[in-house]
């Protein structure tokens, strides 16, 4: 009899060391968020016999009323190495204004303990270039000029002046064609497309201001406004995606091909491996 007695007693005494302060219980704790992901530091506090605890976590990442993603998981904190630096990313890119709200909790016989996180922030969203549209465009679409003047070599043209100049032709004048590709660049970049061009611009603009329009330079002169005219006709024609025109690469293309039991012809299937 006297053993049943001492049972629940011993019992009792479990529960009083597990609710004071020599109970397993978060030693420290703190945590936060943002762009990239979230996080939480701090230390277990270990009552013996517990050789290591495992922490639960649960966090939201919010956009206004809307969750975005729930991140749930655990992680180990052993009594030999009670700190812990525990970090997660979102793994995709935040646009916008976001909250968090996180528990990270444990349970152990000898104790358990909860620690929140909570964070407000707001990511920058990456804009995407505009497209690129080469002289011909710009000379047949004048409404589309996101400016109705612009510099060359120093000199500054009206819509109309600029227009006249996309009209004339090269006629094996170099500064001309340097002038078409470089007005399209202009445009370009003006209307949102990248800025990756502005070097060779002004470089073009530089040759320009050496060699004013007609004056029909040749020698190294010539190949020197060619060699730029080469670049930002290579940056003009560039079709980007999501831009008329636009052709995937190859590997997704691949991987957009129609399913099993989808029709596809002939002519599309040679289209891929074009």
């Amino acid at each position: 009899m006297k053993l049943h007695a001492i049972a629940p007693i011993a019992f009792a005494l479990v529960l009083v060391m597990a609710g004071s302060a020599a109970a397993t219980h978060f030693g420290s704790f703190t945590g936060g968020a943002d762009c990239n992901g979230f996080w939480a530091n701090g230390y277990v506090y270990f009552a013996k016999p517990t050789p290591s605890v495992e922490i639960f976590y649960e966090v939201n990442l919010m956009q206004g009323a809307t969750t975005v993603k729930t991140a749930t998981g655990s992680f180990m904190v052993y009594a030999t190495a009670r700190d812990f630096n525990f970090m997660e990313a979102w793994g995709e890119e935040l646009c916008g204004d976001y909250t968090v709200d996180g528990r990270f909790w444990f349970f152990d016989t000898y104790g358990d303990d909860t620690g929140y996180i909570t964070a407000a922030f707001t990511c920058e969203c990456e804009e995407e270039d505009g497209c690129h549209f080469t002289p011909g465009y710009w000379k047949n679409h004048p409404e589309a000029w996101p400016v109705t003047s612009l510099t060359l070599g120093g000199v500054t043209y009206n819509q109309a002046q600029l227009l006249g100049i996309l009209d004339h032709p090269v006629g094996g004048d170099a500064t001309i064609i340097l002038a078409h590709h470089l007005i399209a660049a202009k445009l370009n970049v003006l209307n949102g497309a990248s800025d990756s061009i502005n070097d060779e611009i002004e470089d073009a603009d530089d040759l320009l201001a050496l060699y004013p329009l007609f004056s029909r330079p040749g020698g190294d002169a010539k190949d020197a406004i060619i060699a730029v005219k080469n670049d930002l006709c290579a940056y003009n024609e560039a079709i980007m995606p999501g831009c008329e025109g636009y052709i995937a690469p190859l590997f997704d293309r691949i991987l957009q091909a129609p399913a099993a039991g989808e029709k596809s012809s002939w002519g599309d299937i040679k289209n891929i491996y074009k």
